[in-house]
């Protein structure tokens, strides 16, 4: 399944907003999650995706959810 650029960059710019939030850099980020700050980086421009257990372990850093992920992301993120 090809996903449209558009959903990685609305993806993107809400973890990117929760990740503020949060008061979390990138690089705090990347290491807490075992990533290069790079990733971190991609996913929240919408340069790369995520797989899910990338998104959990990102949503958990966060000490957020799934469903307030998705609220973000209808929100329009950012």
């Amino acid at each position: 399944m090809i996903v449209p650029d558009d959903d990685y960059a609305q993806l993107g710019r809400a973890l990117a907003a929760i990740r503020r939030r949060s008061g979390l850099t990138q690089a705090e980020v990347a290491q807490k999650v075992g990533v290069r700050n790079t990733h971190i980086s991609g996913i929240e421009t919408g340069e790369r995706g995520a797989s899910y257990p990338t998104i959990l372990a990102m949503l958990r850093v966060y000490d957020s959810t799934l469903g307030e992920l998705a609220e973000e992301i209808e929100r329009g993120g950012g």
